[in-house]
């Protein structure tokens, strides 16, 4: 199951976003199992079976980190996070200094919100570059660059998720 083909959306990383979430409620609407309590055994595995489908391809395209693993596995490369992580030891310090830099915030206790904003809106910056390279390369399908924006932005991802909490 091409995930690009069930959301009718093209197989390339920049994907229309609202287009993806008109299609899932779309399918959802259509092949929600408890529309199909009064159906046979068999048609209630199936459709189970499609709405996890559709799930699980919801999931992986509306994430830029999981969309980029993702076409790159259609692409025939196959890339896991163990590799991801060790792929760009330029990109590994810089990891090691960004996290040092939020735990420095954290302990000021949030009482500098100027600096942790700013400290946020660089990292988003730093995802968007990401993104940007991820695209453009996929154009020019040059997968070790892929694989090493699409490592970068595991980690600047990784780096927004705690800024979150």
């Amino acid at each position: 199951m091409n995930y690009f083909t069930l959301f009718t959306l093209p197989k390339k990383f920049r994907i229309n976003k609202d287009l993806l979430n008109k299609n899932f409620y779309k399918l959802q609407l259509k092949f929600h199992p408890d529309l199909f309590i009064n159906e046979s055994d068999s048609k209630k595995k199936w459709v189970l079976k499609k709405s996890i489908q559709i799930n699980k391809g919801y999931k992986i395209l509306k994430n830029s980190f999981n969309r980029s693993m993702y076409l790159l596995f259609l692409n025939g490369i196959k890339v896991d996070e163990e590799k991801l992580l060790s792929h760009n030891q330029y990109f590994l310090k810089k990891y090691f200094f960004l996290h040092e830099e939020l735990e420095i915030l954290k302990k000021t206790n949030n009482s500098n919100i100027i600096c942790f904003n700013n400290f946020l809106k660089k990292i988003e910056n730093e995802i968007k570059d990401c993104e940007n390279m991820i695209n453009n390369e996929f154009h020019n399908k040059n997968w070790n660059a892929i694989i090493s924006a699409t490592s970068q932005l595991l980690f600047l991802k990784r780096i927004k998720g705690k800024l979150k909490k």
